[in-house]
């Protein structure tokens, strides 16, 4: 087993440098050609990000239906963390959905979005069938962000170490596609890349508010969606 790498939060020069998702907006966030159809109408729950809502994941969840998936909203305004009853209405969501669609669910969660994801899909074996994490802190590492507050978020209180740990255990249990950028300002890549349990991760370019609006990642979320292998 390979030792872990070193985690350390992004220097402050590349979360300033998260400006140049501004060029990734203008330059690429509206493609010509159309995604290739690899889905099956199965059903696709978005999950933003910390402090970001559906409008943020509008350019993803277009590019997924129209590459064949069924795409809903997660519906819970602002994304504050898993904290109070968030974590309760995003499962009862799921429930609805795998209800509605008659199969599970896909996970797709942004930056802190795909954390929950994977916690909540821990808790609803049944209803969840995989995730996809953006550029997520899946170590659950409070070094692993520049986000304030990231594990009293998660945990909904103050944590040590020992919860922590429990926390990353129950949640390794789901198999989790994790795609990051290694110059992520916001999130330490190896945070992503060295998820612990069965993850597989890949690595593109760009800045990590750039992964929710880049059509090239979300191709990358169509295909790993299907089942198909990545293309680089």
């Amino acid at each position: 087993m390979d030792r872990p790498l070193p985690l350390q939060p992004p220097t402050w020069l590349s979360t300033i440098g998260e400006l140049r998702c501004l060029f990734d907006l203008a330059s690429r966030a509206w493609p010509t050609a159309r995604p290739v159809r690899c889905g099956r109408g199965e059903p696709v729950l978005v999950i933003p990000g910390f402090g970001t809502g559906d409008s943020a994941t509008c350019l993803l969840r277009h590019r997924l239906r129209q590459a064949g998936y069924t795409v809903y909203r997660w519906r819970l305004g602002l994304n504050a963390g898993p904290r109070g009853e968030a974590m309760h209405h995003l499962s009862a969501r799921i429930r609805q959905i795998a209800r509605h669609s008659g199969r599970p669910v896909h996970l797709v969660g942004w930056s802190l979005g795909g954390l929950m994801a994977r916690v909540v899909a821990a808790r609803l074996p049944r209803q969840v069938h995989r995730v996809i994490a953006l550029g997520s802190p899946l170590t659950a590492d409070p070094r692993s962000s520049r986000l304030s507050g990231l594990l009293s978020l998660v945990c909904g209180k103050h944590a040590d170490d020992r919860e922590v740990r429990a926390m990353v255990r129950r949640s390794a249990r789901v198999p989790v596609i994790s795609i990051f950028s290694r110059s992520d300002g916001v999130v330490a890549w190896e945070a992503s890349a060295q998820a612990p349990g069965d993850c597989i991760a890949h690595c593109v370019e760009g800045s990590h508010l750039g992964l929710v609006i880049n059509p090239r990642v979300h191709d990358l979320v169509a295909q790993a969606l299907a089942h198909a292998a990545p293309a680089h």
